[in-house]
């Protein structure tokens, strides 16, 4: 096969890969559980110097919680500098200052708590994985073409086998990419659909329970009411 032609494969293939990366990426902004690709986006202000918010913090999961982060400024003077930028590139996050240590009031870290998937939030979310995932269905299939055609030019008066050959290693880049693409949204879906079923599960047990408050208060106003046995 022509050095040109696996070079069109190898780029297609790159660009394609990029694609699934980015798109997983994305979904991961698209914030259910807190997860470090995240805070990729989120750059620090020091003075003047926008920095990668891992330059200036260290952050981890908190301990039994999937859906917070624990963010420990390197430096207390970056402590409301980070606040901001955490906040201005994930807004939805419930942004809390704690002391790092009890008996401590000087030295804090930052928790940000991502929102739970209520009605309205679910319903965003699921609208973005759809508009995302179309998006990057999209670059597969412009890049598809593209590599189809520049094959098609480059291997023009080859012969059909040949022919053959490349455009069937550029469908395998194809549809593995369009594969991977596919799982990382399923994932995602499940995601969602999970947090969205512990919400509603909560929600009906809150329900459940001032029920049974109000049921309670009846029942024991009916009997203050009754009168009693002589």
């Amino acid at each position: 096969m022509k050095k040109s032609v696996v070079g069109i494969l190898n780029n297609a293939q790159g660009k394609m890969s990029g694609y699934v990366a980015l798109l997983n990426y994305r979904y991961c902004n698209l914030s259910v559980l807190a997860q470090p690709e995240a805070l990729l986006c989120v750059f620090v202000d020091v003075d003047g110097e926008m920095m990668p918010i891992e330059k200036v913090a260290k952050a981890r999961n908190a301990p039994e919680r999937e859906d917070q982060f624990e963010i420990y400024p390197n430096d207390k003077d970056l402590l409301m500098p980070i606040v901001k930028a955490v906040n201005d590139f994930h807004s939805e996050y419930k942004i809390e200052l704690v002391n790092l240590d009890e008996d401590d009031d000087e030295e804090k870290i930052i928790l940000a708590t991502v929102p739970p998937v209520d009605d309205a939030r679910y319903k965003f979310l699921k609208e973005g994985i759809g508009v995302l995932a179309d998006i990057c269905k999209g670059q597969i299939e412009a890049t598809f073409n593209t590599a189809t055609a520049e094959i098609g030019v480059k291997l023009a008066g080859a012969s059909g086998e040949e022919i053959d050959e490349a455009k069937d290693m550029l469908k395998q880049v194809h549809d593995k990419a369009t594969e991977l693409a596919k799982k990382i949204q399923e994932a995602k879906e499940e995601e969602i659909e999970k947090a969205y079923k512990i919400y509603k599960e909560e929600q009906d047990k809150k329900k459940e329970e001032e029920q049974k408050k109000v049921q309670d208060a009846q029942a024991a106003t009916q009997m203050k009411m009754t009168p009693g046995d002589e």
